[in-house]
């Protein structure tokens, strides 16, 4: 396997499991932040950040998509 098809899956691959990861968590943050009242912010904050990654790495992955399509034709690096 060449160097073009490894970045090439690996881009196909990153992008769900960023989004996954930011999922999962959010969701460990909130519902630690249930249990922790003494650090509840802290956690609240943490979740809104793996909610914050989680949209802007599925916006990178929908940028480079259309860059490729326009520049390329469709065609991937």
């Amino acid at each position: 396997m060449d160097s073009v098809n490894m970045v090439k899956v690996i881009s196909i691959w990153l992008a769900p499991v960023c989004a996954i990861g930011g999922a999962a968590r959010a969701t460990y943050c909130l519902i630690a932040s249930n249990y922790n009242e003494d650090d509840s912010a802290m956690l609240k904050k943490r979740a809104k950040n793996a909610i914050k990654f989680a949209i802007m790495a599925s916006l990178t992955e929908a940028v480079k998509q259309l860059a490729e399509a326009y520049f390329n034709g469709g065609r991937s690096i």
